[in-house]
C-alpha cells in the first residue's frame, strides 16, 4: 500500500493505492488533517508519498512519516526542462501520470486550476515544459483589482457567448478567452505531435471538458496517479 498526499493552492488530495488500484481517495483544506489520519488508520500504508506547493506540514500534525517528491526524486521520464529548479512537482506528478495512463504517446497535460498550465510530454517521455496562463477565478479577480468600477465576480458559466450587462460580458470575456486559448493551444500541440493525447485536470475540468469535448481525456485524479507511479518507478529500481 502506497499513500499519496497532494498539497495544492488551496486544496489537499490524498489516496491510497494498492500497487496501481486506487483503493480510496479524498480532499480537505490544508491544515485540516483529521480525514488523512484516518484514512492511514484504516489502511497503514507501508509508506506516504508527497507533493507540496505550500509549507510542508510537520509529520507530528500527520501523525506518520512521508517522503517528498523533490529534485532528486528518480522519474519515469525525462526533464528537458531548462530551469527544472522552479518547475511545479505537480506539473512533474501530471506529467508522470499521463505517461503511466498512455505509455508511448505524446501527451498534453492540461490542468485548470488557479492557474491554467499546458505540459507536453513526446512519445518517448522526453518533457519539455508548456504554459502557464491565468485561471478562471484569478481572471475575474484581475479585472476587479485592475480597473476602478469592475465588480468581482464569482465564476458562473454564462449561456451563449454574448453578454449583455458588465457582469455577463465580464464572464463572457473569462469563458470566451480560456476557451479560446486552451483550443488554440491544442491545435498547435495537434501539428507537431502527432497522436497526441490531450488529458485535463484540476477544479475547472468539467468546465473544458464539457464545452472542448473533442478528444478530451478527464483525468481528476491525474497527480495523485502521477506521484503513485514515481513513487513505484523508485520502487522497482531498489527492489
Amino acid at each position: 500500500m502506497n499513500g499519496i498526499i497532494d498539497i495544492g493552492n488551496s486544496r489537499v488530495k490524498w489516496a491510497v493505492f494498492d500497487g496501481e488500484t486506487l483503493v480510496e481517495s479524498g480532499n480537505s483544506l490544508y491544515g485540516e488533517w483529521t480525514s488523512i489520519q484516518k484514512t492511514h488508520a484504516r489502511h497503514k500504508p507501508g509508506t506516504w508519498f508527497m507533493s507540496s506547493v505550500q509549507t510542508l506540514p510537520e509529520p507530528g500534525d500527520l501523525g506518520f512519516d512521508y517522503e517528498i517528491l523533490d529534485l532528486d526524486s528518480t522519474l519515469p521520464v525525462t526533464i528537458q526542462y531548462t530551469t527544472p529548479s522552479t518547475l511545479g512537482k505537480d506539473r512533474i506528478a501530471a506529467i508522470c501520470g499521463a505517461r503511466y495512463l498512455f505509455p508511448g504517446s505524446a501527451c498534453l497535460v492540461i490542468d485548470a486550476g488557479s492557474c491554467i498550465t499546458f505540459d507536453i510530454m513526446d512519445e518517448k517521455g522526453n518533457y519539455f515544459g508548456g504554459s502557464i496562463s491565468p485561471g478562471i477565478e484569478m481572471r475575474l479577480k484581475a479585472m476587479h483589482t485592475f480597473t476602478g468600477k469592475l465588480p468581482l465576480l464569482s465564476w458562473e458559466e454564462p449561456e451563449g457567448f454574448i453578454g449583455d450587462s458588465t457582469r455577463t460580458s465580464m464572464l463572457q470575456g473569462v469563458k470566451q478567452g480560456v476557451l479560446g486559448e486552451t483550443q488554440h493551444q491544442i491545435r498547435q500541440y495537434e501539428e507537431k505531435f502527432p497522436g497526441l493525447k490531450v488529458l485535463i485536470t484540476g477544479g475547472d475540468a468539467s468546465f473544458f471538458e464539457k464545452n472542448l469535448k473533442k478528444g478530451i481525456f478527464a483525468a481528476p485524479n491525474l497527480v495523485l496517479i502521477g506521484l503513485n507511479t514515481i513513487r513505484q518507478y523508485k520502487q522497482s529500481l531498489n527492489a
